[in-house]
């Protein structure tokens, strides 16, 4: 068996963490206004996402374990409905954030980084524990 794709890796996915939860709290620093609102967006979403992924991951650790490259990462994403709903959830949560952060006042495009990355914060947090199974082999 080939290595497994190094994004699925628990030491990846906790400096993931560290760097999302950094640049969340730089862009929630910098804005001014505060942008609370998009911050919390970005983390209701981000914590359903983070679930969804986490179930998918777990019901279907044999087909990430065997993935090998991005692509095939987001294959095993995609193979069922759950998987197209993180994906969805992902496109659209920037799409809102985008549109929250203009209708607002202040710096928008720093309001809708700072949602986002609290989004993908939260969500490989919430994710994280789905790693052990994915090492833990089928």
């Amino acid at each position: 068996m080939d290595k497994m794709h190094f994004t699925l890796t628990r030491p990846v996915n906790a400096v993931f963490i560290v760097l999302w939860g950094l640049a969340a709290f730089i862009m929630v620093i910098w804005a001014r206004p505060r942008p609370i609102l998009t911050v919390a967006i970005g983390c209701v979403a981000g914590f359903a996402a983070g679930l969804i992924q986490r179930g998918r991951v777990r019901n279907s650790s044999d087909m990430f374990t065997q993935a090998n490259s991005a692509l095939e990462v987001r294959r095993a994403i995609m193979s069922k409905r759950a998987g197209k709903w993180s994906i969805a959830l992902l496109w659209s949560t920037g799409l809102i954030l985008v549109a929250v952060s203009f209708a607002g006042g202040g710096n928008p495009t720093v309001a809708a980084i700072a949602g986002y990355m609290s989004f993908l914060f939260v969500r490989e947090t919430t994710a994280l524990g789905a790693s052990r199974a994915i090492q833990q082999g089928p």
